[in-house]
């Protein structure tokens, strides 16, 4: 059941993203998903919101994506604090969306081990048994003196 969550929480952020990205530029009909929602039309919302579609047919295999999705929650949150802080108001729809999809995609995500690892830092797997013999290649042992004699 989370795996289906995971997809289809990816695919309305995504949506989300790229509608209110579409909303400032094409439609200004959508103009109100950009307010709300608060994407601000930029093109990396655009970027964001494909991606994030793209990545919900097989979440797993896209971490990095699903690691995005979560970052943008947090720097929605950070971007309106610094807004309000200069004066700006304080739009609590993209707080909302963005932290909302960031707990989803974290609490939906199959492996969360795999959200928090790093390809550069992840340990290799202790092998036992057979596995463990090494996978390089043995030289072969020279010829001895007396078997070239022989010869």
């Amino acid at each position: 059941m989370r795996p289906l969550i995971l997809r289809i929480g990816m695919l309305l952020m995504g949506i989300g993203l790229l509608g209110g990205a579409a909303g400032t530029v094409v439609l200004p009909s959508f103009s109100a998903i950009d307010q709300q929602v608060g994407t601000n039309g930029s093109a990396a919302a655009a970027v964001l919101g494909i991606g994030l579609i793209i990545a919900a047919l097989n979440p797993t295999a896209s971490v990095a994506w699903v690691r995005a999705g979560i970052l943008y929650g947090l720097v929605a949150l950070l971007f309106e604090i610094v807004s309000a802080v200069h004066g700006k108001s304080f739009r609590l729809g993209p707080v909302i969306f963005g932290l909302a999809f960031t707990l989803l995609l974290i609490a939906a995500y199959p492996e969360r081990q795999r959200l928090l690892q790093n390809r550069a830092t992840k340990s290799k797997p202790v092998e036992t048994g057979a596995a463990a013999t090494s996978s390089e290649p043995v030289p072969e042992p020279a010829p001895s003196a007396a078997a070239e004699e022989g010869s």
